[in-house]
């Protein structure tokens, strides 16, 4: 099934490579450090409703994931190089970018800039592997 020449079935599949890289990236890899670099504390997530939470993340990620299946399949990348390439492209011009500006404007720390940054990356490289798959 298709929406304007996109796989949905690569999309979901691509958003939920997305929220894997995060649940391994912001759990076991650099939780502790994202924490610790927000303020954050066990204590703080007491009352966080994680289901919306998580729902918000993940409506985030399946945008995300559409959207550059949309530009890989006009683009025709569907060798798995070719996606990892133009995924690392878009990464850069428009992820990375956006994310700077918390540390540019914000005087968030680059640390922590630089944590986001590296999610965002895999997050990307990961979603255009699969999405790759479907084109």
């Amino acid at each position: 099934m298709e929406i304007y020449g996109v796989n949905i079935i690569g999309a979901l599949l691509g958003a939920i490579g997305f929220m894997a890289v995060g649940f391994v990236w912001y759990g076991p890899l650099f939780g502790k450090k994202w924490m610790a670099l927000n303020g954050f504390t066990e204590e703080s997530f007491k009352d966080a409703n994680m289901a919306a939470t998580m729902g918000k993340g993940f409506a985030n990620a399946l945008v995300t994931a559409a959207i550059l299946a949309l530009i890989l399949t006009k683009l025709e990348a569907g060798a798995l190089t070719s996606a990892l390439l133009k995924s690392f492209i878009l990464w850069l011009g428009f992820s990375a970018t956006t994310q700077m500006l918390a540390h540019i404007w914000e005087r968030q720390k680059f640390e922590l800039t630089a944590l986001n940054l590296g999610n965002q990356l895999v997050g990307f490289l990961v979603a255009g592997a699969i999405i790759s798959f479907f084109i």
